[in-house]
């Protein structure tokens, strides 16, 4: 048996571990279900306390991120006070609809991601550069121009084209991985 503090670093290395590989999933998450990307924000960072004090509950060989999601879920509902000043409020069914559809589409999301990730890495580097500056949180088509040495129409129209090869790139690579 193990003496308790190197049960306890165990812990916290396996909790880092899932949290760290799980993140962007429960981000994504909580983005789907509150009004905009910062007090997504804020819930991500709530939720990762929570989940770190309720740890302990956690069975191991259960999905970490169903589990995580319910936590944000909660979290969520206690914030929507925060949110019923926003111009956009949906009902409760509205609410869970929205949270159960999108832990259904996790995994296909994450093979999108993963696919775009791939098609990304194929693109020269002003280009990938332009696409990133571009949907960089408030960043738009004349910084991303600026950036890479591109005209805004330049830019325009090479986001149009790179848009349209990411998107067939994206549908190749899911079309053509193994089943799983």
């Amino acid at each position: 048996m193990l003496p308790e503090t190197e049960r306890e670093t165990e812990r916290r290395k396996r909790l880092t571990s899932l949290i760290t590989r799980h993140q962007r999933q429960i981000f994504a998450y909580i983005y789907t279900l509150v009004p905009n990307r910062d007090d997504a924000e804020d819930l991500l960072q709530e939720t990762n306390l929570v989940i770190c004090e309720k740890f302990d509950e956690f069975k191991e060989g259960t999905d970490f991120v169903a589990w995580a999601c319910q936590i944000a879920w909660w979290r969520i509902r206690y914030a929507r006070q925060r949110f019923a000043r926003s111009r956009v409020v949906f009902n409760q069914d509205v609410l869970e609809a929205v949270a159960q559809t999108a832990v259904e589409l996790a995994p296909e999301l994450d093979e999108r991601h993963e696919a775009l990730a791939h098609c990304l890495q194929k693109l020269h580097p002003r280009d990938r550069e332009l696409i990133l500056t571009r949907y960089e949180p408030g960043n738009s088509v004349a910084e991303a121009a600026r950036r890479t040495g591109r005209t805004l129409e330049a830019a325009y129209k090479a986001l149009h084209r790179l848009r349209k090869l990411l998107f067939d790139c994206v549908t190749h690579h899911l079309e053509s991985a193994p089943a799983p």
